[in-house]
């Protein structure tokens, strides 16, 4: 147990500040992301879903240039547009699961929109630090 213990202290210390930050790195996006979701449902009229999918790539762009910029100072050796590429299908990855999820849960489940959105966020941002950190941290 200690083991454990003492291993979730290094990864804490190691990566607690990065997350803080990557958290932090996604905030411009997610403050237009918001609206422009709300936007894209009630003024233009798009179907939720598509709605959220052109907010889910708007962000995915923003996030890697913010990451890259903020969070992972210290980085591999591969060329950023490989990093680019495989940061956006991971993530991409990660969002059509969180697309899923918000699909369910507003059309099947009746979540409201705005709600799913934020209760998405709380849920993939672990697994998308981790694959940003892999991908473009060293």
């Amino acid at each position: 147990m200690k083991a454990v213990i003492d291993q979730g202290k290094h990864l804490a210390g190691r990566h607690g500040g990065r997350f803080v930050k990557f958290l932090g790195a996604g905030l411009p996006s997610f403050l237009v992301a918001v609206p422009l979701n709300y936007a894209l449902v009630t003024y233009v009229g798009l179907p939720k879903a598509v709605a959220y999918a052109i907010v889910l790539v708007f962000q995915v762009s923003v996030n890697f240039g913010m990451c890259r910029w903020l969070v992972f100072k210290e980085r591999n050796e591969r060329h950023v547009a490989v990093q680019f590429s495989q940061f956006l299908a991971s993530i991409l990855g990660f969002r059509v699961l969180d697309w899923a999820l918000y699909a369910f849960a507003v059309h099947v489940l009746g979540v409201p929109f705005l709600l799913m959105q934020f209760a998405n966020i709380a849920i993939f941002a672990l697994l998308k630090y981790w694959a940003s950190f892999k991908i473009i941290g060293k």
